[in-house]
C-alpha cells in the first residue's frame, strides 16, 4: 500500500499503462489462438476454414439442398449468388453466417457430411424400406425425381447416417464438412496447395502484425514506467531532503546522518525499482491472468481444474519463501545503515586511526557489519533462488497433466490437438503471471521496508516549527537587541536542564563574551538564538519579539551564526562568501572578508575570489576555512552576530585583529562571543561565566578577575599573574571568597 500511495499524483500515467498492457496481454494471448488455427485449419484442414465453400458448383449445391429443411434451403440460398456461366455459385454471406455455429455453416455441415458418405457408398435401406443394395448420389437423385423418396424423409435419413457413423460429435461432422469442401473445390479445379498457402500466409501476417502490436504496446509501457518511476523518485527525493533539512538537531541525531543518507539514497533508489515493476510487471501479472482466464473458459475443453491446481502450487510456494525472507528484508536495510556508518566514521576519522596504529581493529569492524550484512543477503537470494527452479517444476508438471487429461480428449474426438495447444499455451500464462508476481516480490519486500523508513522521514515533525502568524518587530523597538528571560533547556528524553536562569541583554554595537568550562553549555546557549533548538523555559527576544514567534527565515536573516567547526561547500571563494543569497553584494562580500582577516590570502590564490573550493573547505587550512566561515556569516550584515568558539583555530595575532576590525566596523549589531580563551572576551562589554548550565558570573574582565573564582581560575590557566595585573594576595582573596 505504501508503494501505491506513491501513484497518487500519476493516476493517468496508471490508466494510460493499463490500458498499453491489456492491448499487449490481448495481442500475445490471441497468439495461441491463431497457432491453434495453424494447426487444425491450416494443417489439417488443408488451409480450408469453414464447411461453407467459397465457392460451389450449382448442381452440388442442389444435391446438399436435398438433405435440408426449407428453413436451412432458404438460408443458404439467400447466402450464395446465381450461378455464373460456368455454373458455379459464389459465398456473398457475411462471415459470421459462415463461422462455427453461425446459420450457414450449420446448415449445410450435415447435408456435406451425407453427400460425402453417399460417394463412399452406404445402405439402401436407411433412405428407403423399398430400396436394397449400395446407394450413391446418382442413385438418390433419380429416386427424388421419381418421387420415390420425399425430402422429408431424406432429412431424417440424414440424421439417422450420422448416428450410424459412430454417435459423432460436432468436431467429427465439421471435419467431414471440411473433407467435402476440399473435393468440391478439386473439381472446380482450384489447387488445395494454394488454398492452404494463401491461409498460412493470412495467418502469419495476422501473427507478425500482432507481435508488432504487442512490441510497441511493451515498449510505450516502458516508457511510461521508466517516466513515472523517476519522477517519483525526483519527486520523493526532494520532498525527503527538504523535510531533512527543516529538520533540527534532535531529529538529524535521532536518524543518524549515516541513516538519513542511506534513506535518501538506497531506500529511494529501492522504491524507483518497486514503482518501475509495479507498472510493468504487477499490474501487467493479473491483466494477462485475467484475459487468459476469459480464454481459456471460452474453449470449452473441460480441462478447467487444471489451472486451479496451478494457481494452488504456485500460491503455496509464494507463501513458504515470503514467509522465510520477509523479516529478514526488513534486518537488510538496519545492516545497510551500520555499513555506511561504520564507513563514515572510518573516513572521517582515518587520521586518528593511523595515528593510533588502529586499522586492524577498524577493518575488523567493518568487516563485521558488511558480513551481517552479506549473511542475510545469501539467506534471502538462496531463498529465492529456489523459487524459479519450483516454479518451472509447477509449469512442466501442469503441462504433463494437461497433455494426459487432453490426449483423452482428442482420442474421443471432442477436442483438437489445436485446442490442446491452446490451453497449454493459455495456462502457462496464468502461471506466468503468477511467476512474475512471485519475482517482484524479491523486490517487493525491500522496497516496502525502504517506503516505511521514508515515510518516518517524512513523518516526523521537526521540533522547530514556523509559528501560525508571524511577528516582526515594531519598527520603533531598538534594532539588534538581543536577550535572554530566565531561560532555561533541556534536550530531548533528558531528565536535567543543562541550561538553566539565564539572563542577560545585549544591545547593538556591544559585545557580550561566554566563558566556561568544556561541557558548561556555551554552544547550547547560543544555539538558542538562531532557534536551532527552541528553548525549554522562558524565552529569547531579539528586537523585543520572541524568536518562536518570528518566521524562521526573517530570523535567521537578521542572526549571523559561525559554529565551531567551519563548514565550506564545493564551489568557489565567491559562492561561498554569498551563501546567504542575492542580498549580499559584491562590496559585502570584499568588506567581510576584510574584517575577517581573510583578504590577503583570498587574493594570493590562483584565482582569487573565483578560486575553487573544494568539499568541506579541504583545500584550505583550518584557519582559513574558519576565517572564511566568520566572513561568510558578516557578509549578510546581521543585526546579531554569534560566534561559537570560532577563533578558536586562529592564532593570537588574526584573533585581535579580528576583533579590533569587528570593533571598528560592526557598530551596529550585538556581538556575541563563546571563547575558551581569555584574550578573546577580555575586551567585551559583558562577559558572563557558565558553569554546569547556570552563570556563575557575570561583569568585565576586571570586575570577574575580583569577584568569580571560576573565570580568574580559567584566566589563570591563560594568562600569569602580572599579565592578569593581580597580587597573589588578591587571587588568593578571591579564590577564598569563592570557597565560602
Amino acid at each position: 500500500m505504501r508503494i501505491i500511495k506513491l501513484f497518487k499524483n500519476h493516476v493517468l500515467a496508471l490508466i494510460v499503462a493499463v490500458g498499453l498492457i491489456t492491448i499487449s496481454c490481448n495481442a500475445d494471448l490471441t497468439l495461441p489462438t491463431y497457432m491453434s488455427e495453424i494447426v487444425d485449419v491450416g494443417i489439417q484442414q488443408g488451409g480450408i476454414a469453414s464447411p461453407v465453400p467459397d465457392t460451389i458448383r450449382a448442381t452440388s449445391l442442389a444435391d446438399l439442398e436435398m438433405f435440408m429443411t426449407e428453413e436451412d434451403e432458404q438460408t443458404v440460398e439467400a447466402a450464395y449468388a446465381p450461378e455464373d456461366a460456368d455454373g458455379v455459385r459464389t459465398y456473398q454471406g457475411s462471415e459470421g453466417e459462415r463461422a462455427d455455429d453461425g446459420a450457414v455453416a450449420n446448415a449445410m455441415s450435415l447435408p456435406e457430411t451425407v453427400a460425402l458418405a453417399l460417394e463412399q457408398g452406404v445402405d439402401a435401406s436407411t433412405l428407403n424400406e423399398s430400396m436394397t443394395g449400395t446407394l450413391d448420389m446418382d442413385t438418390v437423385r433419380a429416386a427424388v425425381a421419381a418421387g420415390m423418396v420425399p425430402r422429408d424423409q431424406l432429412v431424417s435419413a440424414a440424421s439417422a447416417m450420422s448416428d450410424q457413423m459412430g454417435a459423432m460429435g460436432g468436431s467429427i461432422v465439421k471435419q467431414r464438412a471440411i473433407n467435402y469442401v476440399s473435393q468440391e473445390y478439386e473439381a472446380q479445379g482450384i489447387s488445395l496447395s494454394d488454398v492452404q498457402n494463401s491461409y498460412l500466409a493470412s495467418m502469419s501476417l495476422k501473427m507478425f502484425g500482432l507481435c508488432a502490436v504487442s512490441l510497441v504496446a511493451t515498449i510505450l509501457t516502458g516508457a511510461v514506467a521508466s517516466h513515472t518511476a523517476c519522477t517519483i523518485a525526483r519527486d520523493l527525493r526532494r520532498k525527503t531532503f527538504d523535510q531533512v533539512m527543516h529538520f533540527s538537531p534532535a531529529e538529524i541525531g535521532k536518524f543518524s546522518q549515516a541513516s538519513l543518507i542511506t534513506r535518501c539514497t538506497n531506500d529511494i533508489q529501492q522504491i524507483q525499482m518497486a514503482t518501475t515493476l509495479f507498472i510493468r510487471m504487477v499490474l501487467m501479472a493479473p491483466i494477462m491472468g485475467v484475459v487468459a482466464i476469459m480464454r481459456v473458459l471460452a474453449t470449452h475443453t473441460g480441462l478447467e481444474w487444471t489451472i486451479g491446481i496451478a494457481v494452488i502450487a504456485v500460491s503455496a510456494v509464494v507463501g513458504v519463501l515470503m514467509g522465510l525472507t520477509m523479516p529478514k528484508f526488513k534486518k537488510m536495510q538496519m545492516y545497510v545503515d551500520r555499513v555506511n556508518l561504520v564507513a563514515r566514521e572510518m573516513l572521517d576519522g582515518v587520521m586518528p586511526i593511523r595515528a593510533f596504529g588502529r586499522q586492524s581493529h577498524e577493518l575488523e569492524r567493518f568487516d563485521g557489519a558488511s558480513r551481517d550484512l552479506m549473511d542475510t543477503q545469501l539467506f534471502t537470494n538462496r531463498a529465492m533462488s529456489f523459487m524459479m527452479p519450483l516454479m518451472m517444476f509447477v509449469m512442466n508438471c501442469v503441462t504433463v497433466l494437461i497433455v494426459w487429461a487432453g490426449s483423452h480428449g482428442v482420442n474421443d474426438g471432442v477436442m483438437q490437438v489445436g485446442d490442446m495447444m491452446a490451453f497449454i499455451s493459455y495456462t502457462m500464462q496464468i502461471v506466468m503471471a503468477f511467476m512474475i508476481l512471485t519475482m517482484v516480490s524479491v523486490m517487493l519486500p525491500r522496497a516496502e521496508v525502504a517506503a516505511e523508513r521514508v515515510e518516518d522521514v517524512l513523518s516526523t515533525q521537526s521540533s522547530i516549527r514556523e509559528p501560525t502568524r508571524p511577528k516582526l518587530p515594531a519598527t520603533s523597538a531598538p534594532r539588534g537587541e538581543l536577550a535572554f528571560h530566565n531561560v532555561s533547556f533541556q534536550y530531548p528524553d533528558a531528565r536535567e536542564d543543562v541550561i538553566g536562569g539565564v539572563d542577560f541583554t545585549v544591545h547593538a554595537g556591544e559585545t557580550l563574551g561566554i566563558i566556561g568550562s568544556t561541557g558548561s553549555g556555551k554552544s547550547t546557549l547560543v544555539q538558542l538564538i538562531p532557534r536551532l533548538y527552541d528553548v525549554t523555559g522562558g524565552k529569547v527576544t531579539l528586537d523585543g519579539v520572541d524568536v518562536r514567534d518570528m518566521s524562521l527565515s526573517e530570523l535567521r536573516r537578521r542572526v549571523g551564526y559561525v559554529p565551531q567547526q567551519g563548514m565550506l561547500f564545493s564551489g568557489t571563494v565567491e559562492s561561498n562568501l554569498k551563501f546567504a543569497g542575492e542580498s549580499v553584494s559584491d562590496d559585502d562580500m570584499r568588506r567581510a572578508a576584510d574584517i575577517a582577516q581573510a583578504t590577503e590570502f583570498i587574493e594570493q590564490r590562483e584565482g582569487a575570489w573565483d578560486s575553487e573550493i573544494s568539499q568541506g573547505g579541504s583545500n584550505v587550512s583550518g584557519g582559513q576555512r574558519q576565517r572564511l566561515s566568520i566572513a561568510r556569516a558578516l557578509a549578510k550584515r546581521p543585526e546579531v552576530i554569534v560566534f561559537d568558539d570560532s577563533f578558536s583555530a586562529l592564532d593570537y595575532k588574526t584573533d585581535a585583529l579580528l576583533r579590533e576590525q569587528l570593533a571598528a566596523y560592526e557598530k551596529d549589531s550585538a556581538v556575541v562571543v563563546v571563547a575558551q580563551r581569555i584574550a578573546t572576551i577580555m575586551h567585551a562589554d559583558q562577559v558572563i561565566v557558565l558553569d554546569e548550565g547556570r552563570v556563575v558570573g557575570r561583569g568585565t574582565h576586571e570586575q570577574l578577575l575580583r569577584s568569580c573564582p571560576a573565570y580568574l581560575e580559567i584566566a589563570q590557566s591563560q594568562l600569569s599573574a602580572a599579565e592578569l595585573g593581580l597580587t597573589d594576595a588578591e587571587i588568593a582573596q578571591v579564590m577564598e571568597g569563592g570557597e565560602r
